[in-house]
C-alpha cells in the first residue's frame, strides 16, 4: 500500500467532501439496487422452475413438422405473390404485399380453435361446408375469414376437406393434410381432427416451457452485462475523476478495472463489431454444404449442450416419422421426408443413410446401430422390438416419451446448475467493483483522521 501521509493528500480536494457526497449516494444507489434486484428476482424463479410437471414434455408433439411444411409451402407461396404483383416495385408497395401474403398463415393457437370447432361442429351432426361458414363469423378469425370462406367454396365444388385445404399448404402442412385423407377415407374425419388439434395444442408445450426455463439465465446474463458494462464506462470514471483531484493513491484492484473500463469504452464497438461480422462470416460459410456439416457433427459432440440437441433433433424426426407413417407413408418414404425437418446436418446426413439402407431392403434398426453417435441406444433397441413385433410407429411413440423425459430431465438439470452459478457470478463481479470504487474512499478517511 502507498504512503498515506498528509503530504500525499490535497486538503484542498478533500476540502470540498460534501461535493463528493452525491458519488458516494450515486455509487451505493448503482452498486446495491441492482444486486438486491437480480437477488430478488432470481429467488421468485425458484418458487416455479423446480414445480415442472412430469408429464408436461411427454405430451409435446409434431412441432416441428408445422414449421418445416409451413417454411416450404409458405416461400413458394410469397415466391407467387411477388411474380402475379404487377404495380410499383417501392418499399412500401413489398411492405403492404408482404402482410397481405402473411394474413393466409394461421398461428397455433388459430389453428387449434378451428380444428377443435370443426370436429365439435361435425360430430354434432353439421355439414362441413355449414361448418366453416360457422367459423368464418367468428370475430375471432377475422382476419382468415376469406380463406375459410374459400375452403367453403372449394368443398361445394366437389373437392373432398383434404384437397381443400391443400390449396393453402402454409397453414395446413402436408402430413396434416394426409392424416385428414385418411380420415376421409376411414369414416373417423371429426376423431381425425381432435387428435390433431390435441397434438397441435400439446406441442406448443414443450418448446414454451424449456423458453420459460432457459429465459430467466439469458435474462440474468444480458442484465447482469448491461450492469456491469454501466459501471465499467459511467460510474468509475465518476470517482475517478474525484480520486484524481484528491490525490488519492489508488490501489491495484481500482486501477484495473479503470483500465478495463477505459479499454471497453474505447474498443467495445470494435469487439461488438467484430462480432457481428464473425456471425456474418459463419453464417455465410454454412451455406456451403460440407462446412455446415463438420460445424453441425462438431456440436453434436460439445461437452454440455451436444447430447441435449441430439435428443431435441431426433425428437423432431420421430414426430414426424410416426405422423406419416400413421399417414400412410411407407418407412423409406416417411424417412425422407422426416429427415428435412431436422435443421442439423449431421443427423440430415444419417437419416438420408437410413432411407438409402431401408431402400436396400437392409433392417431399420441395424442401420440404427450403425450411427449409434447420432441416435441413443435405446433408440435403436426400441426400433428392435417394433420390427419383431410388427409395430414400429408405435415404437416412435415410445421413443418421443423417453426423449421428451430425457430432455425435461437435462433442462432442469442445467437451468438447476447455471442458475446458482450466474447469481453468484454477478454478485461477485458486482462485489469486485464495490470494492474498488470503496477500498481508496476509506483511505482517504483513515488519512484524514
Amino acid at each position: 500500500m502507498a504512503d498515506h501521509g498528509t503530504d500525499s493528500v490535497n486538503f484542498n480536494a478533500i476540502g470540498s467532501l460534501p461535493c463528493f457526497l452525491p458519488c458516494l449516494r450515486l455509487g451505493s444507489f448503482v452498486f446495491f439496487v441492482p444486486l438486491w434486484l437480480i437477488l430478488f428476482v432470481d429467488v421468485c424463479s425458484f418458487s416455479h422452475l423446480f414445480t415442472y410437471s412430469p408429464n408436461a414434455m411427454r405430451r409435446a408433439r409434431k412441432k416441428s413438422l408445422a414449421n418445416v411444411a409451413s417454411i416450404a409451402v409458405g416461400s413458394s407461396m410469397a415466391g407467387g405473390a411477388a411474380r402475379v404483383a404487377a404495380g410499383p416495385t417501392n418499399w412500401w408497395s413489398k411492405l403492404t404485399a408482404a402482410r397481405t401474403s402473411g394474413k393466409q398463415k394461421l398461428k397455433d393457437r388459430d389453428l387449434v380453435f378451428i380444428l377443435r370447432n370443426l370436429a365439435t361442429l361435425t360430430e354434432s351432426g353439421v355439414s362441413l361446408p355449414k361448418a366453416l361458414g360457422t367459423l368464418a363469423e367468428e370475430r375471432a378469425l377475422e382476419k382468415h375469414r376469406d380463406m375459410l370462406q374459400s375452403i367453403r367454396r372449394h368443398l361445394e365444388n366437389g373437392e373432398s376437406f383434404s384437397r381443400a385445404l391443400a390449396h393453402y399448404g402454409a397453414s395446413f402442412d402436408t402430413v396434416m393434410v394426409n392424416q385428414i385423407k385418411v380420415g376421409e377415407h376411414s369414416g373417423t374425419l371429426g376423431e381425425t381432427l381432435t387428435t390433431i388439434a390435441r397434438h397441435r395444442e400439446e406441442s406448443n408445450r414443450l418448446r414454451s416451457e424449456i423458453i420459460r426455463k432457459l429465459a430467466y439465465p439469458v435474462l440474468l446474463i444480458v442484465m447482469g452485462t448491461a450492469v456491469i458494462t454501466f459501471l465499467l464506462t459511467y460510474v468509475i470514471p465518476v470517482f475517478e475523476e474525484t480520486y484524481e483531484n484528491a490525490h488519492v493513491p489508488l490501489p491495484f484492484i481500482t486501477r484495473l478495472l479503470i483500465a478495463v473500463g477505459a479499454a471497453a469504452k474505447s474498443y467495445g464497438w470494435m469487439v461488438l463489431g467484430s462480432a457481428a461480422v464473425a456471425a456474418l462470416v459463419v453464417q455465410q460459410l454454412r451455406k456451403r454444404p460440407e462446412l455446415a456439416y463438420g460445424m453441425d457433427a462438431k456440436i453434436l459432440q460439445m461437452p454440455v449442450f451436444g447430447h441435449w440437441l441430439r435428443d431435441i433433433a431426433v425428437l423432431q424426426l420421430m414426430e414426424v416419422l410416426g405422423s406419416l407413417m400413421d399417414a400412410g407413408y411407407t418407412l423409406a418414404e416417411a424417412l425422407g421426408e422426416a429427415g428435412k425437418a431436422v435443421r442439423n446436418r449431421a443427423i440430415q446426413q444419417s437419416v438420408r443413410d437410413l432411407q438409402n439402407a431401408v431402400r436396400r431392403g437392409e433392417r431399420f434398426s441395424r442401420e440404427l446401430e450403425r450411427h449409434g453417435d447420432t441416435f441413443p441406444p435405446i433408440v435403436s433397441q426400441l426400433v428392435i422390438v417394433g420390427e419383431q413385433t410388427g409395430t414400429l410407429t408405435r415404437a416412435t411413440s415410445h421413443i418421443r416419451d423417453h426423449l421428451q423425459r430425457e430432455i425435461e430431465r437435462k433442462t432442469n438439470l442445467f437451468v438447476g446448475t447455471i442458475e446458482p452459478t450466474l447469481t453468484i457470478s454477478l454478485a461477485a463481479a458486482i462485489a469486485a467493483i464495490l470494492l474498488a470504487i470503496y477500498l481508496p474512499m476509506f483511505d482517504m478517511v483513515n488519512t484524514i483522521k
